[in-house]
């Protein structure tokens, strides 16, 4: 299924199909329009417009919004809007412990969300088909078709979605997520790495909202970064970019479980609770995993300058108990410490993000030249 294949007169000319991606272009993300103030808009006749504005109306990708309110006595002209319930967009979560989907309209409004946890060793097969099958759950209430997908996942996803290596999801290397999604969907489906689909929520609609530079730090069970650089995404020549928990020096990969070791918890919510109340052994495991988380972000700051860092994870819970030792050895690091946030959406941010790039892709498709 192509997205374009929604559009009115499938063997249109190229010029209508121009003027058609221009009225859509103009109604997509903006207000309603009437006749007239979508001929202003676009440049076209008002008959062309009118034209278009009906054969959009009719195939559904348009719905009528009103009236404009006119003061001199004559007939109020009829607005049109873009008709985001024409179609639904899926954002997928699939990680070591949790597999989560989100079911947007086409501008990204949430229509409902689930979560179900899972072992850390389910097979790969079984991931993929749970996330699925949760994801079939929440489209059953739906009457709309789904137009596109974003998912995320740990690990290197190379630009055609497949992943490259997963650390933290046993089995996963090698899956090609985007093509296996892609096809039992039957709609276009885009795979990232996790973090950089988080940091792309935090720039649209969290933390980050319209900083262009932006280091999001995934810390919980594990460490992850996600790289806004320009309002983008950053991924690199292999999807790998940002992936510093390899660095032998940086301590990454065993600092999860050195804070847990260290403080003698089960759970990383507590260690940071008795840090809270003051209890000396969790203030020392605490000041131990910011100093390595510390070191890692430092790390990034002085390659890419971000103007905003993000701390999102289970360990953002923890608020200040855990941003300002982490600033604080920053300051011994970095030239200029960047502002050090909390994520504002929490567990959400891949799926979230997720929807993002669906929505991109429907941009994308629906705008093509041809």
């Amino acid at each position: 299924m192509t997205i374009r294949s929604t559009l009115p007169g499938g063997d249109q000319s190229a010029l209508r199909h121009l003027n058609t991606r221009r009225v859509l272009e103009a109604l997509y993300d903006g207000p309603p329009l009437t006749i007239s103030g979508v001929a202003q808009v676009t440049g076209l006749s008002r008959p062309t417009a009118q034209a278009i504005l009906t054969s959009l109306t009719d195939s559904g990708l348009l719905r009528p919004d009103g009236h404009d309110v006119v003061k001199t006595g004559g007939r109020p002209a009829q607005r049109y809007r873009f008709n985001a319930a024409a179609g639904l967009l899926a954002g997928i979560d699939i990680g070591a412990h949790a597999v989560s989907v989100r079911i947007a309209d086409l501008n990204g409004v949430l229509q409902t969300g689930m979560r179900r946890a899972v072992p850390a060793d389910l097979p790969a097969d079984e991931r993929l088909q749970t996330a699925l099958t949760l994801l079939d759950q929440a489209l059953s209430a739906q009457s709309a078709r789904l137009w596109a997908a974003g998912v995320g996942t740990p690990g290197i996803v190379d630009s055609g979605g497949a992943i490259r290596l997963s650390v933290a999801v046993p089995g996963w290397t090698g899956v090609r997520l985007a093509e296996e999604i892609g096809r039992r969907l039957e709609c276009p489906v885009a795979a990232m790495k996790d973090a950089n689909l988080a940091v792309l929520a935090e720039h649209r609609h969290g933390t980050g909202r319209d900083v262009s530079h932006v280091l999001y730090v995934h810390a919980g069970h594990r460490l992850g970064v996600g790289l806004l650089i320009d309002g983008r995404p950053f991924t690199g020549g292999t999807g790998a970019a940002g992936e510093i928990g390899r660095h032998p020096g940086l301590g990454w990969e065993q600092a999860p479980a050195r804070l847990l070791a260290d403080a003698g918890a089960d759970a990383i919510e507590a260690v940071f609770a008795r840090a809270r109340h003051g209890e000396q052994r969790a203030l020392g495991a605490v000041e131990g995993f910011a100093q390595a988380l510390a070191n890692g972000i430092g790390a990034m700051v002085l390659a890419m300058d971000p103007q905003l860092i993000v701390i999102g994870g289970g360990v953002a819970k923890a608020g200040t108990t855990v941003l300002e030792p982490i600033a604080r050895h920053l300051a011994s690091i970095c030239y200029e410490v960047p502002d050090l946030q909390i994520s504002t959406l929490g567990e959400d941010a891949v799926t979230i993000g997720a929807i993002e790039v669906a929505r991109d892709r429907v941009r994308a498709e629906l705008f093509a030249d041809s």
